[in-house]
């Protein structure tokens, strides 16, 4: 057999298995000032500075994820999460809200928040995680929206993982 056909044969076995590997891999997408890597199936979306990211499963409009702008951060973590939270809750119509304790912490790369609801609004019940990082200098909240709770049981770990990858870029 001729060498130098032989290296090209192995040349294009090798290039079609890292073309393989790559798509087997999570699509890491870089959108405005994230970094973050899309779960399987999900696809994304920027309309006016936020980013919708949606998972190919579920029928559209009924499950979604919001990277909303990035804003400074301010020097009261938890009041910046509480204002933004009860500013959407309000833009949005949510009321009625049945809400688990909020999670509030820090970690060596900063501070973070995450409230869980139901809400009651005129387009139906809303299940709703709101999950806020501050890094960098800057306050990332990602909002993960279902319309039904077994959706949101469902996919609200994605999301989270989705969240805790987050990487805010200066």
């Amino acid at each position: 057999m001729n060498p130098k056909v032989d290296l090209c044969r192995r040349l294009w076995r090798a290039a079609a298995l890292l073309l393989v590997a790559a798509a087997a891999l999570p699509a890491t997408a870089q959108q405005g000032a994230y970094r973050y890597t899309l779960p399987a199936g999900w696809t994304s979306s920027i309309d006016g500075g936020v980013d919708t990211l949606t998972p190919g499963t579920e029928p559209a409009g009924t499950v979604q994820a919001l990277l909303l702008p990035a804003k400074p951060l301010a020097p009261d973590f938890n009041a910046q999460f509480d204002a933004e939270r009860g500013m959407l809750e309000s833009h949005w119509g949510l009321n009625a809200a049945q809400a688990a304790p909020a999670q509030r912490g820090r970690t060596a790369a900063g501070p973070y928040a995450a409230h869980f609801a139901s809400y009651a609004s005129e387009g139906g019940a809303r299940y709703m995680s709101f999950l806020a990082l501050g890094r960098q200098g800057q306050f990332a909240l990602l909002v993960f929206v279902a319309a039904s709770d077994e959706a949101f049981n469902r996919l609200a770990p994605l999301a989270t993982q989705l969240w805790q990858g987050l990487q805010v870029v200066p």
